[in-house]
């Protein structure tokens, strides 16, 4: 059976006679010394220095609470209310190593006594004065009642589970722990430590035999020792004193499943952990789990490993072997016991029990009426990770059928909130709810939409499953990922104040689908209010999911089909989004939204465009000023570039004529560090040299091209430049074109320079431009802006179509979206030059293009075109032009 320890050596320190903070600070100083000596001595046992730690805590303890009583009698003239000091944790254990924390609880017989409330005060500030300021050892400090007992958290009911009685009322400390242990929730203990430990496990690495091993937290530490009597104990149902020293290893066989050589095992490795931590802890001088290598050597010489052995091994090599076989023992025997726990029958309430991982009826009949158990063993399985039953399942089928109804709409609205907001994701528990049908009882107009084909060769899924891929998509924001294009998602979700409304939103965004009679975000909208109001939530609740709902295309179309430059594009999403917590949820929205479409859909390019929109929006929604062509902020804008950039080597006059010659929309939305390079392209440009620049952003699947060149007398640059990159194979994502107008005569203001500064966002085959890509594009580019090659023989070498003037699916034009601009949409059927294609068009009828988007979605390619100069025409006008171009052929 386990080994023993041998008898605990008495040290000479008497701490009866201190009466103040600082004679038990010399006490206390002068005890631990002793008992390091002993340590320090190679035969000295391991629990032993641990319980004499424990010993000498409890003893200055004891002191402080007589101490505190004689000094509250004085105050109250009255016998002092029934107090329990209680040790937790560690200290609980009386395995306290040198340097170990401790954790003390005081328990008063009730709440607000002035005289308990004045030796608990008291004790404090000695406790505080003592450990901490005098000793530097930290102290916990927590205080509990009676009627506590029933909302203890997890952490909370792991200290207690050791509670051990150092002072005070023994009655009070044992009432506590049958209160305690009658409110204590088994199943939930066991799964709840079993997920924190593996947690703390893979952080620690999945192995014992790691170079620098954690004594407590890694594979085989004492943490693993300390879970396997823990979970044995919360499934037995013991009290702490049933499962201390040597009982420990007779519950681990009774209750546990371990065999005698098994207990007998770990009672040698928790004894050899000791060993060394308290080693560690001497020759550290402080509180230290993780054995360094720059202390093994050390460590190993404390302990009695002086001597090599036979083979000839140094000391620290062979004491470093026995280390990693004591934790691969402790590792693979504590494993097998906390499965033992995990697979075993536990209680969990509401006629359910869980057997290895799986809910199954306590008893052939649940015991309940009330078909609210099927949400309640929906949580369970959820929060525990547990599966349902076969027998379970049948159950839920068969009362589904006979469509029970929900008797406390509220109850189960608050359920399913709790379900949507479970940080370890909805997605899984909703499928299962979907599958089995539970969802589609709960939530009818889900239900309706379940097995909806779409009608739409984008989507991959039915309009229900969709919805539960948005789901799956927002847990994934949820989970740790080291992508940088992925952080602010998971902080957004991370800082979100009700993930449950984002999540339900989620699951009825598409749901107005059912009626093809009108917009589905409206019908949806109206859905959205309906479900809120029957499952009891809030009014700000239903608000904020029916503003998802009925807006939820709205980040995509504004990202994807408007010039984010232009201030009235924010203007007017900002006009609809005016809350920055919808604001978030709406991005997240889009995102999963997007990426739950199908296959290819979600880009890296629409990543950009919503997060640029996001951000603006973010900074108009906080107050910062819209600034216009006139405005004195402009005009402190320009005086602060010139100044700015002039600290670099560009002479002032040169950085002054860009600023003032380029479009305020360029000065608000170009960084100076691009500026600085576009200085240099001019230059370049008006020696007759076109600049072709590419910028890739780390893991970005696209590639920003930026040209500069003498613009072009009449509109047509942008199409040349377009349909280079037809040539290529690229799909062009957005052009955004800056003119800049500088007059060299000031006489003659009609002779100007115009030279043009056009961006790109451009891939091909959905990746950056790769070396030999970057070259053949500027080389094109190069010949077809200097007037070496047209445009129609580069097209033609490279096989391609020359024409301009595809049928198109429809055409839009919009003059209200913007005071300046003439907006003009065009829907085709392919996407890979079709910028070459429209800008042609547009150019031949000599009109100015100034930015455009094209995006693929939906199986469709639909562009939008900012124009100039055709205020003067009406939208009939301009119709009746583009189609004798652009003839249109509507899809049937």
């Amino acid at each position: 059976m386990p080994i023993s320890s041998g008898s605990q050596p008495k040290i000479s320190v008497r701490i009866e006679s201190a009466c103040d903070v600082q004679s038990l600070a010399d006490a206390l100083k002068a005890g631990r010394t002793e008992i390091n000596q002993i340590a320090s001595r190679p035969d000295a046992a391991g629990l032993v220095i641990a319980r004499m730690h424990s010993d000498l805590v409890d003893t200055i303890v004891r002191r402080m609470f007589a101490i505190s009583s004689e000094k509250a009698q004085q105050v109250h003239k009255a016998p002092i209310p029934p107090i329990s000091v209680v040790a937790t944790g560690g200290y609980g254990r009386r395995q306290l190593s040198p340097h170990s924390d401790i954790d003390i609880t005081f328990i008063p017989h009730h709440d607000g006594d002035p005289a308990a409330d004045r030796v608990i005060k008291e004790m404090f500030s000695q406790l505080m004065r003592v450990f901490m300021d005098l000793s530097g050892m930290e102290v916990g400090y927590a205080y509990r009642l009676m009627e506590d007992c029933g909302r203890l958290d997890h952490q909370t009911c792991t200290g207690l589970l050791d509670g051990r009685l150092v002072a005070g009322s023994e009655r009070i400390f044992i009432q506590f722990e049958q209160e305690f242990l009658t409110n204590f929730n088994p199943a939930d203990f066991i799964f709840t430590k079993l997920f924190e430990r593996r947690q703390l496990r893979d952080k620690c690495g999945f192995t014992p035999r790691v170079v620098e091993p954690n004594l407590k937290e890694g594979p085989g530490g004492l943490r693993d020792i300390q879970t396997a009597i823990w979970l044995t104990q919360a499934r037995a149902g013991l009290c702490a004193s049933q499962v201390r020293d040597a009982r420990a290893w007779e519950a681990l066989q009774r209750e546990g499943g371990a065999t005698a050589a098994e207990a007998h095992k770990l009672a040698e490795g928790l004894e050899f952990l000791y060993r060394v931590r308290n080693a560690l802890h001497i020759c550290a001088d402080g509180k230290r789990d993780e054995l360094v290598v720059t202390r093994q050597e050390e460590v190993a010489a404390l302990i009695g490993y002086t001597r090599s052995n036979s083979q000839g091994l140094p000391p620290v090599e062979v004491f470093m072997r026995h280390l990693y076989e004591r934790l691969a023992d402790n590792f693979r025997i504590c494993n097998r016991i906390m499965e033992r726990a995990e697979n075993s029958r536990l209680f969990l309430g509401i006629g359910l029990d869980c057997k290895r991982k799986c809910i199954v009826p306590a008893n052939d009949a649940l015991g309940t009426d009330d078909p609210m158990w099927m949400l309640w063993a929906c949580e369970l399985a959820q929060r525990y990770g547990l599966e349902l039953s076969e027998q379970l399942e049948r159950s839920i089928l068969d009362l589904l059928q006979t469509n029970p109804i929900i008797s406390e709409s509220a109850r189960a609205g608050e359920l399913l909130a709790r379900l949507l907001a479970s940080t370890g994701g909805a997605y899984p528990i909703l499928q299962l709810m979907a599958d089995i049908g539970i969802l589609n009882w709960l939530i009818p107009e889900f239900g309706a939409v379940m097995n909806l084909i779409p009608y739409d060769p984008s989507h991959e899924y039915t309009i229900g499953q969709h919805t539960l891929e948005v789901v799956r998509h927002l847990d994934s924001l949820r989970r740790p990922d080291e992508r940088e294009e992925m952080r602010e998602y998971r902080l957004l979700m991370s800082d979100l104040r009700h993930p449950e409304r984002l999540y339900l939103a989620a699951l009825l965004h598409d749901a107005g689908k059912f009626d093809a009679s009108r917009p589905h975000s409206e019908t949806g909208e109206n859905l959205a209010r309906s479900v809120c109001s029957r499952l009891g939530w809030s009014t700000e609740a239903a608000d904020d999911v029916a503003f998802l709902v009925r807006h939820h295309l709205l980040m995509s179309e504004t990202s994807r089909l408007r010039d984010l430059n232009l201030d009235e594009t924010i203007r007017e999403f900002v006009s609809v989004v005016t809350d920055v917590d919808r604001l978030h949820m709406l991005y997240m929205l889009t995102y999963a939204d997007t990426n739950a479409v199908g296959t290819g859909i979600w880009s890296q390019v629409k990543a950009r465009f919503q997060r640029d929109l996001l951000l603006r929006s973010e900074r108009t929604l906080a107050g910062e000023d819209f600034e216009s062509e006139e405005s004195e902020s402009l005009s402190r804008t320009r005086r602060r570039l010139v100044k700015e950039l002039s600290v670099g080597n560009i002479p002032e006059t040169e950085t002054a004529e860009h600023i003032e010659s380029m479009p305020a929309t360029y000065l608000l939305n170009t960084s100076m560090e691009e500026m600085s390079l576009h200085i240099g392209f001019v230059r370049r440009a008006r020696s007759g040299e076109p600049v072709v620049d590419f910028h890739d952003d780390r893991d970005s699947t696209f590639t920003a091209v930026t040209v500069c060149t003498l613009d072009d007398p009449q509109p047509g640059l942008l199409s040349k430049i377009t349909g280079v990159f037809y040539a290529a194979d690229l799909d062009v994502h957005s052009a955004q074109v800056f003119t800049r107008i500088t007059y060299p005569n000031p006489e003659n203001e009609k002779v100007a320079e115009r030279i043009a500064i056009d961006n790109f966002y451009v891939d091909f085959r959905g990746r950056q431009l790769t070396p030999g890509k970057r070259k053949e594009v500027a080389d094109g580019l190069t010949s077809v802006l200097k007037g070496t090659t047209t445009l129609e023989a580069l097209i033609t070498k490279r096989r391609k179509r020359t024409e301009v003037g595809s049928p198109v699916i429809n055409l839009k034009v919009h003059n209200d979206l913007s005071s300046t601009f003439t907006i003009i949409e065009v829907t085709a059927d392919e996407e890979r030059g079709m910028f070459y294609r429209i800008s042609g068009a547009l150019s031949s009828l000599c009109w100015d293009i100034k930015s455009a988007r094209v995006s693929g979605f939906r199986g469709k390619s639909i562009g939008v075109f900012y124009v100039t100069g055709l205020r003067k025409l009406t939208d009939a006008e301009i119709l009746s032009r583009l189609e004798r171009l652009l003839p249109i052929h509507p899809v049937e």
